[in-house]
């Protein structure tokens, strides 16, 4: 029986979120017929197999293979991957450099471009002292024009995600990220309904099989941050996309996925604005798998249950 550590908690603020995926997924794989390890990372760093405390020269001794349920920096951004290949241990998602590639959202955009898909008009500010954060404030409202949406450059689950309706606003939150000399993006706000698509590999004898749309829903000004995303809400199946719509943005997230090199299951988000016209927000490479999730809701919707998906990404089908 293959033996799957489930590496699940984290360094990051999505750690909680991380803890559900990470349940949901050795459910799973426990009523699949599979021996499901728990692999819990503390909000300190240390690795606990079956609760004891250990590293990743041990882990290789104790499991097959790893699911790599973390979320956010470290579980996203290619450093755990890393890790594990150095350590010969293979997981699920993505690879290293293709993990980092998404995570960041500057080059996620520019990858996105260069398949001649929109996104938003945005300005990536780095923290190094030449400009105040007046001069910054003036810079970006003298480039398009409000509501804005501040994000870091890299990172998920909405983590530090704001929404600016004036200049003043803008500037308060321009201070935040400054004082923590992080760089980040500002982006136009797109007024539209937010989608996301999930694409799988090598699942029901598809290549790549891709997901119905999910209408993600967001209160905040349709702004999802960290907290929202805490708090499972409904999201709606197709929304109210018409069939040129979800034709449409299935087929750009079966392109982004090939694009980006994606891994076993990735999940694409973009806006539709009001003229149906798509802006891709960007690729999540670990989808979260918590009940209520966009890509939950779609498995669902086509019939399979998390068992089925997850035996397929462990090649246990």
């Amino acid at each position: 029986m293959k033996r799957v550590g489930i590496l699940r908690g984290g360094v990051s603020p999505e750690y909680d979120i991380s803890l559900k995926t990470g349940a949901n997924v050795q459910r799973a794989l426990h009523d699949a017929g599979l021996e499901a390890v728990d692999m819990l990372l503390d909000k300190d760093g240390v690795l606990h197999i079956k609760g004891i405390p250990t590293d990743l020269e041990s882990a290789r001794e104790q499991v097959d293979t790893v699911w790599n349920a973390l979320h956010g920096t470290f579980g996203e951004d290619g450093q755990v991957q890393a890790l594990l290949d150095q350590y010969g241990i293979p997981y699920t998602g993505a690879t290293s450099d293709v993990a980092q590639l998404a995570f960041n959202k500057q080059s996620a955009k520019e990858h996105a471009k260069a398949l001649g898909i929109d996104t938003p008009p945005s300005i990536m500010v780095i923290p190094d002292g030449t400009e105040s954060v007046s001069e910054v404030t003036q810079r970006i409202y003298r480039s398009f024009a409000p509501p804005w949406v501040l994000k870091p450059l890299s990172g998920g689950g909405s983590v530090r995600t704001y929404f600016a309706m004036t200049p003043l606003e803008l500037s308060q939150f321009i201070d935040e990220h400054v004082s923590q000399q992080e760089p980040f993006i500002v982006e136009q706000y797109i007024y539209g309904r937010e989608a996301a698509v999930g694409v799988i590999d090598n699942f029901r004898h598809q290549s790549e099989y891709v997901l119905p749309v999910v209408e993600v829903q967001s209160p905040n000004n349709g702004i999802l941050t960290n907290e929202t995303r805490k708090n499972e809400k409904p999201n709606k199946l197709f929304g109210g996309f018409n069939t040129e719509e979800k034709s449409m943005l299935s087929k750009l997230a079966q392109k982004l996925h090939k694009h980006f090199g994606a891994k076993d299951y990735s999940q694409s988000e973009f806006i539709i604005d009001k003229r149906g016209k798509p802006w891709f927000i960007e690729l999540d490479t670990h989808p979260h798998l918590t009940n209520d999730s966009p890509f939950l809701i779609a498995l669902e919707a086509v019939g399979a249950s998390l068992q089925e998906f997850v035996k397929s990404v462990i090649g246990e089908e």
